[in-house]
């Protein structure tokens, strides 16, 4: 059985999405898709617009036959975090044999990627010399690292202003880095970008999201005909964005000082001294984020870190989180017809798989259990706000598995 591996958000799954999906099964000619998701939180720092499970649906209905939840600690990572995360648990569940990825140049081809991602971890003196001297400018490192490359390696250094080829950058790092064995399969992105908020049959997740806040709804012709009924209780009334956290973060950055602040994971010093001092007057989510944004950190670096600190994400645990396996995979819903594939990633897997919650979660490992306790505590919070939002209280989340 040849199988092939998806790292996505689907915040929410569209048309793009479906055409990844349908792409990656031609190209490869795999028998199986597995997919490994992010939960209700995200890498861009904040709450997912749609509960998992609903966007797991989607997914399951449109070709998807597993899909896995990625931890929090990955999930709301840096893209180099995120992307090691997800080829963690593809790698980890020792049966996939290929990931694919959509990005701005797939068209390329994957050598291009792979080789930007070489030179990135071979990092020539010279090059890592002029690196630093753009962080001390005062530069994001993003910004630092594109400066560095301008110089460098140009061709990388354009390449890496689009955010999915960042991505895949890092999906081919991540691979040379554990030395895995798994194929990579580069799908050209059919939208305008990640950033174009264009609304048409094809078009981004930023574009749909930008649509229910200013239209109200889901601007169907974007979305899969077979998924159309999951969106209907999506609207700009019911979408959860991060300032319907704004008071549960209060409530988290009043205990903290700047020592304990820059213990959680992704918040440096300086950081924690500017989030504390904006701290000081009433705020929502974005009016603190937005006064703590500088030329150093841009408005997603923020976002993550007001995130970690949200859900209790500790640096000293993300260091624990990147050792040898992941401490568990979630499965949340597989495809009927799929339970052979279940028991081949049971029977392969060195990650430990929670199909029953119950019956599974009872043996973990201490740690790993209190990884798992982050992220049942990010559910919580996840719907408790669901629920002062919209009167909606969600499904057991803890024991709940989708069979579609």
């Amino acid at each position: 059985m040849k199988i092939a591996g998806i790292i996505a958000e689907y915040n929410p799954f569209h048309n793009g999405h479906l055409y990844h999906m349908e792409e990656t099964k031609r190209r490869t000619g795999c028998d199986a898709l597995v997919v490994v998701m992010s939960g209700d939180f995200v890498q861009r720092g904040v709450p997912a617009v749609m509960d998992r499970y609903l966007r797991a649906e989607a997914a399951l209905r449109c070709g998807a036959d597993v899909v896995l939840e990625m931890p929090a600690y990955g999930a709301t990572a840096s893209a180099e975090d995120f992307a090691l995360t997800g080829i963690r648990a593809l790698t980890g569940l020792s049966c996939v044999d290929v990931i694919s990825y959509g990005a701005e140049d797939a068209a390329r081809g994957e050598q291009l990627f792979r080789s930007v991602a070489q030179f990135l971890l071979d990092e020539p003196g010279a090059f890592k010399q002029t690196l630093l001297s753009h962080v001390r400018e005062g530069n994001s490192y993003a910004k630092a690292r594109s400066m560095a490359l301008s110089k460098f390696f140009p061709e990388a250094a354009e390449l890496i202003t689009h955010p999915n080829n960042i991505l895949a950058v890092e999906y081919e790092k991540a691979i040379l880095t554990m030395g895995s064995a798994i194929t990579t399969c580069a799908i050209p992105r059919s939208d305008l970008g990640y950033h174009d908020t264009t609304v048409d049959s094809i078009c981004s997740a930023t574009a749909i999201r930008e649509a229910v806040d200013n239209n109200g709804t889901v601007p169907y012709k974007a979305v899969p005909e077979t998924v159309s009924d999951l969106y209907q209780g999506l609207t700009r009334d019911s979408a959860l964005k991060a300032d319907d956290f704004s008071d549960m973060l209060f409530a988290e950055l009043s205990l903290h000082t700047q020592e304990t602040l820059s213990a959680i994971y992704d918040v440096p010093s300086d950081l924690a001294n500017r989030i504390l001092e904006q701290a000081q007057s009433p705020f929502t989510w974005t009016s603190l984020a937005e006064a703590v944004k500088c030329k150093a950190y841009t408005r997603s670096r923020i976002d993550r870190a007001l995130c970690h600190c949200l859900l209790r994400l500790t640096a000293a645990d993300a260091d624990i989180f990147r050792e040898g396996n992941l401490p568990y995979l979630r499965v949340l819903g597989f495809r009927k017809g799929a339970e052979e594939l279940i028991s081949t990633m049971e029977r392969s897997s060195r990650i430990p798989l929670l199909v029953r919650f119950l019956r599974d979660s009872a043996g973990l490992s201490e740690r790993a259990k209190q990884f798992l306790a982050t992220d049942l505590r990010a559910s919580a919070l996840y719907s408790q706000v669901l629920y002062r939002k919209t009167g909606l209280v969600r499904e057991d989340t803890h024991r709940r598995l989708l069979t579609v």
